[in-house]
């Protein structure tokens, strides 16, 4: 921020060592906006020690506080870190003399103990303004919608997976139904990866026809930002869901890319997608690799569906789920869901249970009719079926996900 741009006041308080120490500053900070005719630094009270500097930062909550380097009782540094605990919003700046503003041990000790910036009591008044603008300017971050972010445990965004240990278990239809149900539920909000690196079926069970990917997406890595990747989604019209289309191929996702340079888009990508959006969900293929393994990492909760068709399902199930464990994801963050259920299954909850040694989070119920008619029309169940037994098995996933995100919010606030 430029010192012609100053609206309005900026709030200080400033300490003095000894009498009249602050009397220069005041006239030269008056004398410049008397030239400028515009803006002010309104100085709310004048400390005389360490101690009472600290206290009218508490008292005044001024938007910066100038702390000289020694001060009766208290050094400067001292009181910076009982400002920092007692008034965080605080700007500390501390007054540092005979040129060792500019130290690298000094500005070191000085930002250890919470300061903002060190300078020189000798500063030019333009200088000065220029600091305690940008200094007051932070205060405005609290209206930008990321703090309401970090803030709210309610509104903190939230990644899910949804993956499984072999193809044809009706995965991407769970994960299709799970983010239409979210994105109708919550406006706006939820946006779906296809991950899958072969012949989009996100976008062919939503009938959508993307003009792009996320491979074409990747080649913008170096220059990543939210305009780019909005361009890139498409939207369903019946649930307002963004969709990021998967690789029409077997490219994979960075196609050129090297493993470091895909790490370092698929960070960028999740981190931009986490400030957009609530809920970011990805369609996860069956074969684990960096990059799966790298989604997986970032992902609150993870959706593990499997199949009670026969025994290698099972038993591919109890594998990925000990590859999980062995990444260091926590059992709690894992749901086990089992896809197409029915009493004539050939294995039983009880044997993927056994098998794995997880519990069943939910059973979709097996409603062939329903599955393979919302695919054909490229509407999913919980839209063009909701009255179905898969539309219901649905419903319920959905109610059990928000019910461990609530207990989640409970142990954030708890600080568990």
């Amino acid at each position: 921020m430029a010192h012609d741009q100053i609206v309005g006041n900026i709030r200080i308080v400033v300490t003095e060592p000894q009498p009249g120490a602050s009397d220069e500053l005041q006239a030269q900070l008056a004398e410049y906006f008397e030239t400028q005719g515009s803006g002010n630094v309104d100085v709310l009270a004048i400390a005389h020690d360490g101690l009472e500097a600290a206290q009218m930062a508490a008292q005044f909550q001024p938007d910066v506080i100038l702390l000289d380097e020694e001060m009766p009782g208290m050094t400067g540094y001292e009181a910076t870190e009982l400002i920092s605990l007692a008034a965080p919003d605080v700007a500390s700046v501390l007054m540092v003399p005979e040129g060792r503003a500019d130290r690298p041990e000094v500005i070191g000790q000085a930002l250890r103990a919470g300061a903002r910036a060190v300078i020189d009591p000798g500063i030019k008044p333009d200088v000065l303004v220029d600091l305690l603008a940008q200094l007051s300017d932070l205060q405005t971050a609290r209206s930008r919608p990321e703090y309401e972010l970090i803030t709210d445990p309610a509104k903190m965004p939230v990644t899910i997976a949804v993956t499984g240990a072999k193809g044809g278990i009706g995965k991407s239809l769970i994960t299709v139904n799970l983010a239409v149900s979210f994105a109708r539920e919550y406006p706006g909000q939820v946006v779906l990866i296809d991950f899958y690196g072969q012949y989009g079926n996100v976008p062919l069970m939503l009938d959508l026809q993307p003009t792009y990917n996320i491979g074409e997406l990747a080649s913008f890595a170096s220059e990543l930002d939210s305009t780019i990747i909005e361009t890139h989604l498409v939207t369903h019209h019946d649930s307002g869901l963004k969709v990021l289309a998967g690789v029409p191929g077997s490219a994979g996702v960075g196609g050129r890319l090297s493993e470091h340079d895909e790490m370092a888009f698929l960070a960028d990508l999740i981190g931009l997608l986490r400030r957009q959006y609530r809920y970011v969900f990805f369609d996860v293929p069956p074969l684990i690799g960096k990059a799966s393994e790298y989604v997986f990492s970032r992902s609150q909760f993870i959706v593990l569906v499997s199949a009670l068709m026969d025994l290698s399902a099972v038993r591919d199930t109890a594998t990925l789920y000990e590859q999980l464990l062995a990444e260091r994801i926590a059992p709690e963050r894992i749901k086990l869901v089992v896809s197409r259920y029915a009493r004539t299954n050939e294995l039983s909850v009880e044997d993927i249970e056994q098998a794995s040694g997880a519990k069943v989070a939910q059973a979709i119920p097996d409603d062939p009719q329903a599955a393979v008619s919302s695919v054909n029309e490229g509407s999913p169940a919980v839209i063009s079926r909701p009255n179905s037994p898969l539309a219901r098995g649905m419903q319920e996933l959905v109610a059990m996900l928000e019910s461990a995100m609530a207990e989640e919010r409970r142990k954030r606030e708890a600080g568990v």
